[in-house]
């Protein structure tokens, strides 16, 4: 094959132009939506919380207590969404993160108590084969399109710089 003297020469900074775009699968979007849907509750929650301080100002005895508990709830905000965004900007730390939090959060699911009140056994029944079969098999589908499939691998070994 004959050099055509006519094509530009390909210089290092057009190549990394060229770099790979790998796009985000569906499960690392659910997580950052998890993440980001959390933080909301949090932070609607320790609106509640600084609501009802406010209001019963005259009858809290220790505001250590009160001020540790403003800092828990800020800090679940912040972890929350740090994580949201670090699993969105491809940290590679993050795939481990995301999946420490999916896997707590399917843990505390399955053993969270059972309290709901149905009306017959076969309410009883779909609602127990949700609640062991049905849940756990999404939970470990979701854990492993996060963190261990070919998509999620190639997604967060790929750095942003």
């Amino acid at each position: 094959m004959e050099h055509n003297p006519y094509t530009p020469p390909q210089a290092a900074a057009e190549i990394s132009f060229l770099r790979e775009v790998v796009p985000r699968p569906i499960a690392v979007w659910l997580a950052i939506l998890f993440f980001l849907a959390f933080g909301l509750l949090f932070v609607t929650m320790g609106a509640q919380f600084l609501g009802a301080a406010l209001v019963h100002r005259g009858e809290i005895r220790h505001m250590g207590w009160l001020a540790a508990s403003i800092v828990w709830r800020l800090m679940l905000i912040a972890i929350c969404l740090t994580a949201a965004y670090c699993i969105y900007s491809r940290r590679p730390w993050s795939r481990w993160l995301g999946l420490l939090a999916l896997t707590g959060f399917g843990t505390a699911m399955l053993l969270n108590p059972d309290s709901t009140h149905y009306a017959n056994d076969a309410e009883r029944t779909g609602g127990q084969f949700g609640r062991y079969i049905l849940i756990p098999l999404l939970m470990v589908w979701w854990v492993y399109a996060f963190g261990f499939s070919a998509k999620a691998k190639r997604y967060f070994s790929k750095s942003t710089g």
